[in-house]
């Protein structure tokens, strides 16, 4: 159902309700019912949705379609950067490009850190 499919991308990405409900321009109050199923979006708020899920509208409204499990949505940023297919302002990067944007990466997850109590600064 497109209710369970909003709640799984929403939860998946680790966004709250109030998160997406800012980012589509609508009130969190709206989106809970839609996450419930007691609201259907218009036309125009499901393309925010699914431009913002980076889904089709096909895959939200599709209501036999199997949800994608978590091992086929979880990409490697590193590897990706290091192998994966893409382009930059429409070149494809170099080699030695590619080892900069990776640890560029790195040096920026890497860099945060951990208060006493846990929490990531």
């Amino acid at each position: 159902m497109f209710s369970d499919k909003l709640r799984y991308l929403r939860e998946h990405q680790e966004y709250t309700q109030v998160d997406v409900a800012q980012k589509l321009g609508i009130g969190q109050t709206t989106y809970n019912r839609y996450e419930r199923g007691l609201y259907e979006p218009n036309y125009e708020t499901l393309k925010k949705i699914a431009n913002f899920f980076q889904v089709s509208i096909d895959y939200l409204l599709d209501n036999d379609e199997v949800l994608l499990s978590d091992a086929d949505t979880v990409v490697d940023l590193g590897q990706f950067l290091l192998h994966g297919k893409y382009t930059i302002c429409s070149r494809f990067p170099k080699e030695s490009d590619r080892r900069m944007l990776d640890s560029i990466v790195k040096a920026i997850y890497t860099a945060q850190t951990v208060p006493t109590d846990g929490r990531a600064v």
